[in-house]
């Protein structure tokens, strides 16, 4: 083999050596209502020392501007806030908080032309701010399932609305078995990821919502589904009604997460 050639060829042999290599470690988030009582800066310190990436899920909008520079201040970030969809569009002021880089968590619990508008408007609103736009499915709603989310994102039409999956939300509403078709079905519109501790049989939140180290679901399904998309998003922590102290809750969590990355194939 020629000097060139041969070179050449090790540079290629590299380049896949590298790619395949390459650890997959998403960035993990903890939702705001498994964050102890304190303020903005308490919450950040709390979650710089565990190694979380940031909080969301916020629903105080009132101090998200101080919570997003507390956020800021300590090297994190306050990702995404959570709203529901109504006939009146998302008042960028409301957002304003988190742009270049945020996320918006949008539930809808009913579906007509006008939320539809309503919807569109608000993304692209958010577009001019590099704000994403993630339909957040939940049991109830008029957009329960990944499908149903799927085709309001059809409807709408934006490229900037995409779909958060939950798992919790998933195993009540769908088929623990379709898991990864239904990923790889939203994988061009997939901005987030939630996960929390889980029974594949489950049927009320204390059962679908657990400590990250518990519940019977394979969590290591999950993520091994979501390395082989080549996701690049965040994947978030769910805490609803968690019962315990939510800061052991958290370290538990994330000494978990910790766990299941370095073990994933």
């Amino acid at each position: 083999m020629k000097p060139i050639l041969f070179l050449l060829s090790l540079f290629i042999a590299s380049i896949f050596s590298a790619s395949a290599d390459e650890k997959f470690n998403p960035e993990f988030y903890a939702f705001f209502n498994g964050m102890p009582t304190g303020t903005p800066e308490e919450e950040a310190q709390l979650l710089k020392d565990l190694g979380y990436h940031g909080i969301n899920q916020i629903y105080d909008g009132e101090k998200l501007a101080e919570r997003v520079a507390a956020f800021n201040k300590h090297g994190l970030k306050a990702l995404s806030v959570y709203l529901a969809a109504t006939e009146k569009p998302v008042e960028a002021k409301l957002v304003n908080p988190i742009a270049n880089g945020g996320m918006i968590e949008l539930t809808v619990k009913t579906i007509t032309p006008e939320i539809i508008t309503s919807i569109r408007k608000t993304t692209e609103m958010a577009a001019t701010k590099n704000i994403k736009v993630a339909l957040y499915p939940h049991h109830g709603n008029a957009v329960a399932t990944m499908p149903q989310a799927l085709d309001l994102i059809k409807k709408v039409n934006h490229p900037n609305l995409g779909v958060m999956f939950n798992l919790c939300h998933y195993l009540k509403n769908e088929q623990a078995a379709d898991l990864e078709r239904i990923l790889e079905k939203a994988r061009p519109h997939l901005f987030s990821v939630s996960t929390s501790g889980a029974d594949l049989d489950g049927t009320d939140w204390g059962s679908l919502i657990q400590t990250l180290d518990k519940g019977t679901f394979p969590q290591e399904r999950l993520l091994t589904a979501l390395k082989k998309m080549n996701y690049k998003g965040p994947v978030t922590l769910q805490c609803y009604a968690l019962k315990g102290d939510k800061g052991t809750n958290l370290k538990t969590a994330i000494t978990a997460w910790k766990t299941l990355i370095k073990n994933l194939p």
